[in-house]
């Protein structure tokens, strides 16, 4: 009766389970969308997921073979035996006949082994169903081969790993068995997760064919609720299956061991099904294989997973749920906004809003759940949807949000969009803003810099705050644009300020009388009157044409107007028409013979018309004013200071008319009122006085009076006589006898050295009147200036042109008296008549005898006659009609002595018909009959008397006919040679003169007289001079053609008709050359006659005299010239050795601040060529020298000659006079060229004075950069300290580590033992271990939280282990080595110190460490006494191996778990230890340790290297600096404004 209730059970059961996979099946048909695309719930078709899968059985009979025997349940009854072989396929019964087809005629089945093999409780048989992928399970159906087990139970797993969860136990002995309660169920309410178990399915019977099937719902009270209840949901999810068959079903007969029944109770199973469907939680209605093979959910409603149990990426605006028969809960996709396709679900979001969709990753810089918003710090850029950065500045700006344009937050004085710059008017920006500029209002532009603060400066002013002007100006002035006024002080002083006592004051003109003196002027200059109208009150110009009309200012604008520099000129202006058309010079400014002008419209005014408008024009050199042309500040006060004409255009076109009206020019006066700051009073250097320095003060003069108050000031000179001279003359007030500009010579009756500065002048041993000279050779005094006629050292002379004996030393006293010589002599010229009888010595005018009162043969004439012309001429008698070639004829009538057949006065011609034959040259003349006077008449090219000659310029040519003409280049040779002939000729009428004059001259006229010949001579000999450079240049250039002939000729030498054409040429042109040479002798030959006409102007001196005369004064003075000469020169050669030293001096200054600097190589080089071009100077300097003293020699050899010789040579006096003035003047020459050199010289110097500033700028750049270079060799040098110290570290590092080797080895030794011994004792501890761990369990609730910490410490040292185990193993390879090298370190023990500290506090901490974890170890056992034996024990053992090899760790593990002692793992440990003391002992430390030493011994020398470049760069730093300091502060060679 019993198994018919149950089998209704069951069928009720199964029922149950087939209705609720009918109503899974019905959905399984569903889609996963309607006909109208809506998402609905779908589900995979209901499965066996079971079949064909593989299930694991850990017992299968067979292997090996063995004989079972079929189970009858009779007693007595012979059974049926048979064989399982796993090998046969026909006798096996493998696991997978489990999930095979099941087919009731044939059927299959897995079978275990038999009690006899041991198969019964307690030992268990799994069967694992591996589904690969969750499932949702309906039931789980065996059906057994043989009769049902008496227990066995159903579990089930979610995840791979995951654990075994009970399904169902079935067991005729719960309690016994699972200790559940039989027949249990489960209440509302209750867990609905639990296992039950029944005893349902436990009974022996039917011996065969016995089905179980379980439904994972039946029993539970929220089945019907399913859907919403996650419990079940959950409850139904597998993975896995598995059933352990626990204990057989006997009829008890087993006791007896009879290995025939033993053989009959096994477990056999013919089918194992799993009723399911692939789990996809309602969003899949099928599942497929992915591409790795496994079973996936092809997910629908944007889900994702293997169950379907995510949102798929960016499908996360609401939570995953599983979809349901009210709902698909499909996944949402999130709202980014396009701007990412990432998010993540955040529940707060969606609780908050109802979507939970928050974006990740959001593009173009944007933020938010949606993406909606620019991140923090951005903006959205305008227009568009991207977010830009707002980059605020982090000093300057509030915060580093912008508002939506971008615009950033500014702090106090801080401007800018990003808050990067100060305001206008700030400087300095800082976490505080930036600071408000204290700039002067008068002296900046209300600006500074913005990092520094320094102010914005007008032009002429300087300072922080811009509050003080620059040296040389003064009046700092809001108004004026410039800030300040420049000093004028007459350029003698750059110092000044305000002067007090002045007020403002105008010039005004307003018409309201009369014209008040302005004039009209046209442009030619011509004055024209201006129009007055009493009613408008103005004056007015009219054109009839278009030429301007300017209205002239009257003299009270005009003068001096210097206190009007940088003040308005103003007027107001109309014009008839507006067809004005402006010029450049509207007003017009004129002084100083400076002229400058404006256009009406300028400074900013406005353009004329009908209306009276009013001009302003300020009077100032700035480029805000354009006045044109531009002249300078001193030049504009200049012309201000001698104002002579203002001039203001009229008429502007033609027929049109001006009209000009208050006029006004500002200016200053001494009196109260306003105060005119714009007034200088000027700080005068030494020398100078007045407000403006215009007055040189006492004891100086003017260097050049013609300049004025320009002119500079210098000391009077006056030699020690005076202590003042007059300012505008620099004449001395000399005393002490002296006389002179300077008191430089001693005053006329008083001889001596007046520039000794002393009272060396003594009256002169002369005749009253006389003065007298000291001859500078012998310190002779002779009288000069005698009485007339009379001279001598003591005038004891009669003088020449007189005769007599005044002191009667040939007879009775006779007194000079003048001779007559009928006034036919040179009153000029020396020695005139005889001085002691009168005779006239040197007749003129072709006359003779003792009073020069006849003429002398060969002349004729009246030698009284009183004009020149009709004194006596010369007779000019024919040679050829004379009788005897005479010369002479009657002195009265002129008649020469005539041959027969001669006629004429001078016999110059034949009678009539009575020629001579001509004999004219048949080549040369034109024809054979000559003129009257026998002259032929010559061809072209010929000359002469008879036609045989070639003219100057032609030569003969024998390949021609006649004289051919010199090329064109001899015709500059010939010009030159008539200019000489021109200067002879000059010359010869000026001797001419000297000779023919009758009028007596004074001394000081015949010296005039014979300077201009002189000069006359010089400048013949200076054209000589040209005229030879000319000719030498001349040869230069026919040098380099023939240079350019042979150059030719030698490249074109193969050519034998080019070679002939260059030999032609060469040819001709050295027949050229010597036509020059001889034009240049022809033109020496002439110079030579111009000094043989010189010398006949002088006569001798009378012999038996040695006394000076007129020419022993000028040899004196051409001593003295020589003299001057040689100072200049002197003077010249200092001025060039001081431009050698300067350029010397800057030369050497560049090259120590160009060194190394290719790109100005260049500059250096010109400056080598300056150096060079000095040294020529200095050259020229030493030749001018030696010239001047060569002269000066000869001049004194002159004067002693003159003195010491009697008769002296006048002619050859006269020789080395002209030759001494000659080489004076070659002096001056040179001395001029060789100044222009020099100044050209300090003019190329003061352009490189820019160069030299520019390099000492790019110097002061360049230092910067090596202060910039020595900061980052300074970082440089720290960062290899750094790594030197980290070197060092690592010595201490390895210096620890070798301290841990050798602990290590220690306790390895002490460890290796403790193990030994702990091994030693294992059985004893297994057999305490094993009681121990009963009295553990018991002791476990009385520990409480202590079981906890004492694991916590466990884990803590086994944390410490590890940290010595990894020290252990980077260091078990070095262990020799380390020793080794120990050695070798110990020397760094001072320098690492501090770092052995350290690690010795951090080695005490692991010890502390470790201390704690033993602490809680031991209380940990104080549990029990025995448990604290087993723990104590166990924890030696662990610790004695704790730092070796892993093994040993592995060991320490197994001991409380041991059944045997394997004595192979003590072997193992032993040579373990072995292996880790060989690896120390082969060990490379050693070899690091040296490459550590190699390193640090590097980074040494990196930083000495470092050192030296540092040393090396503050040298050039010092090397520059140096050169800065020995540059001058201005131009080179400028003279100072303020001369001492």
């Amino acid at each position: 009766m019993r198994s018919r209730p149950l089998a209704m059970r069951v069928l009720i059961r199964a029922l149950v389970a087939w209705s609720w996979v009918a109503l899974c099946a019905r959905a399984a048909m569903d889609e996963c969308s309607d006909e109208q695309e809506r998402a609905q719930r779908c589900m995979p078709e209901f499965v066996n997921a079971a079949f064909n899968v593989t299930v694991v059985a850990t017992n299968t009979c067979g292997a090996p073979p063995e004989e079972y025997c079929v189970q009858t349940g009779a007693t007595g009854v012979t059974k049926s035996c048979h064989i399982c072989d796993a090998r046969d396929p026909r006798n096996h019964h493998s696991a997978v006949y489990l999930t095979d087809y099941n087919n009731q005629q044939d059927t299959t089945w897995w079978q275990s082994q038999t009690m006899l093999a041991g198969v019964q409780y307690p030992n268990a048989i799994n069967l694992t169903l591996h589904l690969g992928k969750s499932f949702d399970i309906t039931y789980v159906r065996l059906k057994f081969h043989t009769s049902r087990p008496e227990s066995f139970a159903i579990y089930k797993r979610t995840s791979e790993a995951g654990p075994w969860v009970p399904y169902q136990y079935y067991s005729g002995s719960c309690e016994k068995t699972y200790r559940k309660p039989g027949r249990g169920f489960i209440r509302t309410g209750e867990d609905e997760q639990q296992a039950l178990c029944t005893d349902d399915f436990s009974d022996i019977s039917p011996l065969t064919g016995g089905n179980v099937a379980f439904s994972t719902l039946e029993g539970r009270p929220s089945a019907y609720n399913f859907d919403n209840s996650p419990v079940l949901q959950d409850w139904v999810t597998a993975t896995d299956i598995r059933v352990t068959l626990n204990r057989l079903n006997t009829f008890g007969d087993e006791v007896f061991n009879d290995p025939k029944v033993l053989k009959s109770y096994y477990y056999a199973i013919s089918d194992f099904a799993v009723g399911g469907r692939c789990k996809c939680n309602g969003h899949a209605s099928e599942c497929v294989k992915n591409s790795r093979g496994r079973l996936v959910c092809n997910c629908k409603h944007n889900t994702d997973g293997d169950d379907c149990n995510v949102c798929k990426p960016f499908y996360n605006d609401r939570p995953w749920r599983r979809s349901s028969a009210d709902s698909s809960n499909d996944c949402l996709p999130c709202d980014c906004n396009g701007k990412s396709s990432e998010c993540f679900f955040d529940a707060e979001l969606y609780r908050a809003s109802g979507h939970g969709g928050h974006c990740t990753n959001c593009a173009d810089s944007t933020d938010g759940p949606n993406c909606e918003r620019c991140l923090d710090h951005y903006h959205r850029e305008a227009g568009g949807s991207r977010c830009l950065p707002c980059s605020c500045n982090t000093v300057g700006s509030e915060s580093p949000q912008c508002d939506n344009r971008g615009v950033c937050a500014c702090k106090p004085g801080v401007t800018g969009e990003k808050c990067d710059r100060c305001q206008s008017g700030f400087h300095s920006l800082t976490e505080a803003g930036c600071r408000p500029c204290s700039c002067s209002p008068s002296g900046s532009t209300q600006e500074c810099d913005v990092n520094t603060g320094q102010c914005r400066c007008k032009d002429n002013v300087e300072g922080f705050s811009c509050d003080r002007c620059k040296l040389g100006f003064f009046n700092l002035d809001p108004s004026n644009p410039q800030g300040c006024t420049a000093c004028f002080c007459f350029q003698h002083s750059s110092v000044c300020d305000s002067a007090e006592g002045f007020s403002v004051h105008a010039v005004r003109s307003s018409f309201s009388r009369d014209d008040e003196q302005w004039t009209g002027q046209q442009r030619d200059g011509s004055s024209v009157s201006v129009q007055w109208s009493p009613s408008g009150q103005e004056v007015s110009l009219i054109s009839d044409d278009y030429f301007p009309m300017y209205f002239v200012a009257p003299e009270k604008f005009l003068g001096n107007q210097m206190l009007s520099y940088g003040q308005n000129l103003s007027l107001s202006f109309r014009v008839a028409r507006r067809d004005t058309r402006l010029s450049a010079e509207d007003l017009v400014l004129e002084g100083a013979g400076l002229r400058v002008a404006v256009p009406l419209i300028a400074q900013g005014n406005a353009y004329p018309n009908e209306n009276m408008q009013t001009y302003v024009f300020r009077l100032h050199d700035s480029t805000d004013y354009p006045w044109r042309p531009t002249i300078s500040h001193p030049d504009f006060q200049k012309l201000l200071h001698n104002l002579t004409a203002i001039k203001i255009r009229g008429t502007y076109s033609e027929k049109s008319a001006g009209y000009l009206d208050d006029v006004s020019l500002v200016t200053a006066r001494r009196a109260p009122g306003v105060p005119a700051h714009w007034v200088e009073r000027c700080t005068c250097p030494q020398g100078y006085q007045g407000q403006h320095c215009e007055q040189c003060t006492l004891g100086y003069r003017r260097a050049r009076p013609e300049l004025g108050a320009f002119s500079p000031c210098e000391p009077c000179n006056c030699n020690g006589h005076s202590e003042a001279c007059n300012p505008a003359t620099g004449a001395c007030d000399c005393r002490d006898n002296t006389a002179g500009l300077s008191c430089e010579r001693c005053k006329d009756g008083f001889y001596g050295d007046a520039t000794r500065g002393s009272s060396d002048c003594e009256p002169c041993p002369c005749p009253a009147g006389a003065t007298c000279a000291v001859v500078p050779s012998t310190r002779e005094v002779v009288c000069t200036n005698c009485p007339t006629g009379t001279t001598g050292k003591r005038c004891e002379l009669c003088d020449d042109g007189f005769f007599g004996d005044p002191l009667g030393q040939s007879g009775p006293v006779r007194s000079c008296r003048a001779c007559k010589c009928s006034d036919n002599i040179d009153p000029n010229a020396v020695g005139n008549c005889d001085r002691e009888t009168g005779e006239c010595l040197k007749c003129i005018y072709n006359t003779d005898g003792f009073f020069c009162d006849r003429c002398k043969d060969g002349f004729y004439g009246n030698a009284m006659a009183g004009s020149a012309a009709d004194k006596c001429n010369a007779c000019s008698c024919s040679a050829f009609g004379t009788v005897g070639r005479q010369t002479g004829c009657s002195q009265v009538t002129g008649q020469c002595e005539c041959l027969p057949n001669v006629a004429e006065r001078d016999c110059g011609a034949c009678q009539p018909a009575l020629l001579a034959a001509c004999d004219c040259d048949l080549e040369g003349s034109r024809a054979a009959q000559c003129e009257d006077d026998g002259r032929c008449a010559c061809a072209r090219g010929f000359v002469g008397a008879r036609c045989d000659t070639c003219e100057e310029n032609f030569f003969y040519n024998r390949s021609a006919p006649g004289c051919q003409l010199c090329p064109s280049c001899y015709s500059l040779v010939r010009d030159k040679v008539n200019q000489q002939r021109q200067k002879l000729q000059d010359l010869q009428t000026l001797i001419d003169q000297l000779g023919s004059g009758h009028d007596t001259v004074s001394d000081q006229a015949f010296e005039d007289r014979l300077k201009e010949a002189e000069k006359a001579i010089m400048e013949l000999l200076e054209e000589a001079r040209a005229s030879k450079d000319v000719d030498r240049g001349l040869l230069d250039r026919l040098s380099g053609i023939n240079n350019t002939l042979t150059t030719q000729w030698n490249r074109l030498q193969g050519i034998r008709n080019t070679v002939d054409a260059t030999g032609t040429q060469a040819d001709r042109a050295r027949h050229r050359v010597r036509d020059a040479e001889d034009l240049m002798d022809r033109a020496r030959q002439e110079l030579d006659k111009a000094k043989d006409a010189v010398g006949k102007v002088v006569s001798a001196v009378a012999p038996g005299t040695g006394d000076p005369n007129n020419m022993t004064l000028l040899a004196e003075e051409a001593r003295t010239l020589a003299d001057k000469h040689k100072m200049d020169a002197d003077q010249i050669e200092k001025i060039a050795k001081d431009a050698n030293d300067t350029s010397t001096k800057a030369h050497n200054l560049l090259l120590k601040t160009l060194e190394g600097e290719s790109k100005t190589s260049q500059e250096i080089d010109e400056l080598n060529k300056k150096y060079e071009l000095a040294k020529n100077l200095e050259k020229q300097a030493n030749k001018v020298q030696a010239e001047a003293e060569d002269a000066g020699n000869k001049a004194v050899k002159i004067f002693a000659n003159l003195t010491s010789v009697p008769p002296v040579d006048t002619k050859a006096l006269e020789d080395e006079a002209s030759k001494i003035k000659k080489e004076a003047s070659d002096l001056d020459k040179l001395i001029d060229k060789t100044e222009k050199e020099y100044n050209d010289l300090r003019d190329d110097l003061r352009g490189k004075e820019q160069e030299v500033r520019k390099l000492l700028e790019k110097g002061r750049s360049e230092q910067q950069t090596a202060d910039q270079l020595l900061a980052r060799a300074d970082a440089a040098k720290a960062l290899a300290e750094e790594a030197a110290k980290k070197g060092q570290s690592t010595f201490k590092e390895a210096e620890s580590i070798l301290e841990d080797l050798r602990d290590f080895d220690k306790r390895v030794n002490d460890n290796k033992t403790a193990a030994e011994d702990a091994l030693k004792k294992i059985p004893a501890i297994n057999a305490t271990i094993m009681a121990a761990n009963q009295k553990t369990k018991q002791a476990e609730a009385a520990l409480g939280n202590a079981a906890a910490d004492a694991r916590e410490a466990k884990s803590k040292a086994e944390e410490a282990e590890k940290i010595a185990g990894n020290v252990q193993k980077g260091s078990a390879k070095t262990k020799e080595d380390a020793e080794k090298a120990f050695q070798d370190t110990n020397t760094l023990d001072n320098d690492v110190g501090d770092m052995m500290d350290q690690l010795d506090a951090a080695e005490q901490e692991l010890l502390r460490k470790k201390a704690e974890a033993d602490r809680d170890m031991m209380m940990a056992g104080m549990a029990s006494e025995n448990a604290k034996e087993a723990e104590d024990n166990a924890r030696k053992a662990k610790s004695a191996v704790k730092t070796v090899l892993t093994t040993i760790t592995v060991l320490l593990d197994q001991l409380g778990h041991i059944d045997k002692v394997d004595l192979s793992k003590l072997n193992q440990i032993d040579e373990s230890l072995k292996r880790a003391k060989g690896k120390m002992g082969d060990s490379d430390l050693d070899r690091k340790l040296t490459e550590l030493n190699d390193v640090a011994r590097t980074q040494e020398d990196m930083i000495n290297d470092y050192d030296r470049q540092i040393r090396e760069i503050r040298a050039d730093i010092a090397n520059l600096n140096d050169i800065k300091n020995t540059l001058p502060e201005g131009c080179f060679n400028t003279p100072s404004l303020e001369r001492p």
